[in-house]
């Protein structure tokens, strides 16, 4: 009886044209627009792992992200993220990735852990006004989140970033009521290099209450 001929060299499934390619993770031609702001600990610590350390106001950030092209493809994206502190150090909690290729949603899972699902983030930056406005919706025409931002001081060079981002990377076991197979923290960081950075003042809100999404029931 004849074998297969494929060798298994650790690539992503299928094994034969994998999802993803496994160079270098480089983004260019990217516009992100980024917005921080407080919530009560409260509205948040039931996203967050019982390990992890909040404030009574903990920081988040809501990063809504359009990539010209990469490795896994062009894409858009949005990042929901929470400080928190892990072993004494502060660290930019992920919570939830949305994005629209499905290379780049494989990767982020399988490698680092980025708790990254489908839908469609959309940043308009020519408004007849100098307003800036987007948002992301999941699944398509579902609104789960919305940015308005001012620009008003352009600045010269991009301040380097003051923490890591942590991922908890996670896969169930295939037997019920094991534990799971893996799961560990990932500490991963981003180099960027940019051509523009504007400073100014951003409105953020999340125009429904969800129980399917749990991550938009917040009071800024």
């Amino acid at each position: 009886m004849p074998y297969g001929t494929l060798g298994l060299n650790g690539e992503s499934l299928p094994t034969f044209a994998p999802a993803y390619s496994r160079a270098k993770g480089v983004f260019t031609d990217t516009t992100a627009v980024g917005i921080t702001y407080r919530v009560v600990a409260s509205q948040i610590a039931h996203l967050v792992p019982d390990v992890l350390e909040l404030e009574e106001e903990p920081l988040m950030t809501s990063l809504f992200l359009s990539y010209g092209m990469s490795p896994v493809g062009s894409y858009t994206e949005y990042a929901h993220q929470v400080e928190v502190t892990y072993k004494g150090e502060k660290f930019h909690f992920n919570l939830l990735f949305i994005l629209d290729n499905d290379a780049a949603i494989f990767a982020g899972r399988e490698l680092l852990g980025f708790p990254k699902v489908y839908g469609k983030t959309t940043i308009q930056q020519f408004t007849g006004s100098r307003l800036v406005v987007g948002g992301t919706e999941r699944p398509m025409g579902r609104k789960m989140v919305e940015f308005e931002f001012v620009p008003e001081q352009l600045v010269s060079s991009a301040p380097p970033p003051d923490r890591w981002m942590l991922n908890l990377r996670s896969i169930p076991s295939p037997h019920v009521g094991q534990p799971p197979s893996v799961q560990e923290f990932i500490p991963c960081g981003l180099k960027m290099k940019c051509n523009e950075i504007w400073l100014g003042k951003g409105h953020i809100s999340f125009p429904r209450k969800s129980t399917a999404d749990p991550w938009v029931n917040l009071d800024v």
